[in-house]
């Protein structure tokens, strides 16, 4: 019998397997492909960082579009010319890996679902595309959760959704500051737990040694962890050589995600609330986030490369961010969102300054310091370029992570096999706008999506900033809609329209309202 065509327990029966490796074995290339037809599946990650960017340090420098038509101007022929906070894509993980070319930016993409100008709109409208949602509470489905239900797969998930949470959010009530991803009726989705190691027991239903000690608990879940390891290295002689080299994969990261939730534990072992006196006495601990932060990407690539789901998503911290980043230095005094109301107050302010003639944002240094960006008010603070780097360095690490895991056949890697759309709820912090909410795609998307030899690819939007005197509202400036990526989403998914407006119910036409058709210039 042909390997790819044999189910699940005969499998397992043939190659030995144990209950405990289990979960691993779905990530071995023949054993996935067996579920789908003998074709490597595609991934779909949702990525959320908070309060919008430093605009004029983001994205690439490209040429700026001549036309007022919604239609892109695409920069293809690399390599690109990041502007500093996404250059951290040119020097990614610890081996500070070029994956520029698996690099997709998105400039001049409004988000028109989100009225009103602020973040509880753009959170409640990031993932939904559903015109009129008030900021207050969801109405309708994220497209992740309308792309899962779609989806053929036979993966013990339909979707998984995940959080990178910091002691100082608000996470206890549900609000859509803290929530973005909504099921089909416009309910909550729940991430699945506050830490990587629920998130780890969840997924992988096994006890996982995290700290060290002669105690019951401890000595089981080592000698747990100790068969799992054993057991997968007895495996490898079964199999081929590429799905051997899979498994030898899997296992190694799943030995990462041990080691790095052993030294979290050790770590919060060792914290202890400090002595204060006078006022608050602070937290009884530091915050996790960093922490968390570099472990979550590894638990989400070992989930995909186990092939527990094809959907999933991951977000740090929340809407409003109200996470102060003291690991960045002693100057980090406020927290993230009150660090992000420094900068333009509107979006058109931006366009006042001297230019680079082929660009449409300045992002000369001797730009930012001249006297007419200071006297409008528009100098960032140290804080919020560095904040924003930090968590460019994060997402370019989890892409360095999902290209050292193998998936599928033919040398591939998870990152050529995955699109990563990464958004936020608002545009520029002190604006509260929406006219250009930043969007990156990281990514092959299993050989959908453009990628150059060198660079990855600019798409570039005009943006409407002729309007008169006075600076107009917010939110009339886009004249392309985010609503079209969510549908090229779905159409690198498999999804078609059709099932799109199955998925939606009721809410299709508030969705397909601000629809124009897929972005052809992301796609191969």
């Amino acid at each position: 019998m042909n390997r790819v065509a044999l189910n699940r327990r005969r499998f397992l029966k043939l190659v030995g397997a144990s209950a405990l490796t289990y979960p691993f074995l779905r990530g071995v290339p023949g054993y996935a492909a067996g579920s789908n037809g003998g074709t490597d599946p595609v991934y779909l990650v949702l990525l959320f960082t908070a309060n919008g960017c430093v605009r004029y340090l983001w994205g690439a420098q490209g040429p700026i579009p001549t036309s007022q038509a919604p239609t892109a101007t695409a920069v293809t022929n690399g390599p690109l010319q990041f502007r500093p906070t996404l250059s951290a894509f040119t020097k990614a993980g610890p081996s500070q890996v070029d994956l520029s070319k698996y690099v997709t930016i998105l400039d001049g993409l409004q988000n028109k679902a989100a009225q009103g100008g602020t973040h509880e709109t753009g959170m409640a409208t990031l993932w939904t595309g559903i015109n009129g949602m008030d900021g207050t509470t969801p109405n309708g489905p994220s497209i992740d959760q309308v792309i899962a239900s779609q989806l053929n797969a036979s993966t013990p998930y339909k979707s998984i959704a995940m959080v990178v949470q910091s002691s100082a959010d608000f996470y206890q009530s549900r609000t859509v500051d803290n929530r973005m991803i909504y099921d089909l009726t416009g309910n909550w989705v729940d991430p699945i737990a506050s830490t990587p190691l629920d998130t780890v027991n969840k997924l992988f239903p096994m006890p996982v040694a995290t700290m060290t000690g002669p105690d019951k608990k401890t000595f089981i879940r080592t000698q747990v962890a100790n068969h799992v390891n054993a057991d997968l290295t007895r495996l490898q002689a079964r199999l081929c050589t590429d799905d051997r080299i899979q498994l030898q994969n899997l296992q190694a990261l799943w030995n990462t995600v041990l080691s790095q939730l052993a030294a979290a534990a050790s770590q919060a072992a060792m914290c202890s609330r400090p002595t204060v006196t006078g006022g608050d006495a602070g937290s009884a601990s530091a915050d996790p986030f960093p922490t968390y932060a570099a472990i979550m990407p590894n638990v989400l690539a070992m989930t995909l490369a186990c092939n527990l789901t094809q959907v999933a998503s991951l977000q740090y911290s929340q809407a409003l961010s109200p996470v102060t980043h003291t690991w960045l230095g002693p100057n980090q005094n406020q927290t993230h969102h009150s660090f992000s109301h420094t900068g333009p107050s509107v979006i058109q302010q931006l366009f006042n300054l001297p230019m680079a003639s082929n660009d449409i944002y300045a992002e000369s240094p001797a730009v930012a310091s001249s006297s007419g960006y200071t006297s409008i008010g528009q100098n960032y603070p140290q804080q919020l370029i560095d904040i924003d780097a930090w968590y460019a360095q994060q997402i370019a690490g989890l892409a360095y992570t999902f290209s050292q895991v193998a998936s599928g056949s033919n040398g591939k890697t998870l990152l050529d096999q995955s699109v990563t759309c990464w958004g936020s709820e608002i545009d520029m912090g002190n604006s509260h706008n929406h006219d250009d909410t930043p969007f990156v795609l990281i990514g092959g998307a299993g050989g959908q999506i453009k990628a150059p030899t060198v660079g990855g690819q600019l798409v570039r939007f005009p943006l409407n900033l002729t309007q008169s005197s006075g600076y107009p509202n917010n939110n009339a400036c886009g004249l392309r809609f985010h609503n079209d990526l969510l549908v090229t989403l779905a159409q690198i998914m498999g999804v078609t329209t059709a099932q799109l407006q199955t998925g939606y119910g009721s809410s299709w036409s508030s969705f397909n309202g601000l629809v124009q058709e897929p972005i052809s210039d992301i796609l191969t």
